[in-house]
């Protein structure tokens, strides 16, 4: 309905129009408050992957994944090209030594992919659209760090879940080697997940800081650059094994070794550094994310 205010006279300004407008009941269907959250996890995963991107935005992801999964599928490639080789991928390399293997490829993959889950939202100035909802600043913050889990589970976890499949496809009695060697499974998901955390911690609490994403991967860098160097000089100079425990980059390596093989690993220390950690980048989270605000 509209409704002529000026009465239509010739040379008169333009008529001024009264819509009658009102409001209407949604009629669509409503999602739960954890559909939210999904949607924070599934975008979160897509954009450092270069999904739903140009070509030019994947080339980086996808070199790194490749040379995460390289080393697996190299040696369950081996039986199965060559049948006459009696030898299992276990055998070739161990899953404390893919790990290892794939440390470098983990540092480079966090530093270009997790900070920015954070600091593309601070940088747009987003956070207090999505605060203004019905969204919390929990809900976000726990949609942001499940996907920095998932991310990196794709480093850390796929390739040593290659090697556990391509050990028992390629086993002579696949079955019964499955029944043998099931007990690694739960210990592989852990390795990863004290990894995969620690990393995760590290990341997503220098994303929090700065809008800045060079600022943030630089930061990151730093801590796992810097780090280790300081952690082996002053193991040297005590001559001791304890300061290892603050290596970030290898610390969490040796943690998961040990839950792998079952042995004592860094010890007590080395576990409280991964706990401090980690506890200490979930409390810099809630700090800065608590206020519910872009600053």
């Amino acid at each position: 309905m509209s409704v002529d205010t000026t009465g239509g006279a010739a040379g008169a300004a333009p008529r001024a129009v009264l819509h009658d407008i009102r409001y209407s009941r949604w009629s669509g269907t409503l999602r739960p408050r954890r559909s939210a959250v999904a949607s924070f996890v599934a975008s979160g995963v897509r954009r450092p992957l270069g999904l739903r991107r140009s070509a030019g935005a994947k080339v980086w992801p996808f070199l790194l994944l490749a040379a995460a999964y390289l080393p697996a599928l190299a040696v369950v490639a081996v039986p199965l090209l060559v049948p006459a080789v009696p030898v299992q991928p276990t055998e070739l390399i161990s899953y404390p030594q893919l790990l290892t293997t794939n440390a470098v490829v983990l540092l480079a993959f966090t530093a270009t992919s997790i900070p920015s889950t954070l600091t593309r939202d601070r940088r747009d100035r987003v956070l207090s659209l999505y605060f203004a909802t019905a969204l919390s600043w929990l809900e976000y913050v726990t949609g942001v760090v499940l996907a920095a889990l998932a991310l990196l589970a794709i480093i850390v976890l796929g390739p040593m879940l290659v090697l556990f499949v391509g050990s028992v496809a390629t086993a002579d009695e696949p079955l019964r080697w499955l029944t043998d060697t099931a007990g690694e499974l739960p210990r592989i998901v852990a390795a990863a997940a004290l990894v995969s955390a620690f990393h995760a911690a590290l990341g997503l609490a220098a994303g929090s800081l700065t809008s800045r994403r060079v600022f943030a991967v630089g930061g990151y860098l730093a801590v796992v650059l810097v780090g280790p160097a300081l952690a082996n000089l002053l193991a040297a100079v005590t001559g001791e094994e304890w300061p290892l425990a603050f290596d970030p980059a290898g610390g969490p390596v040796r943690l998961a070794t040990s839950v792998l093989d079952g042995t004592a690993g860094p010890g007590a220390l080395g576990w409280a550094v991964w706990a401090a950690v980690v506890v200490a980048g979930a409390a810099v989270l809630a700090l800065k994310y608590g206020r519910g605000s872009d600053a």
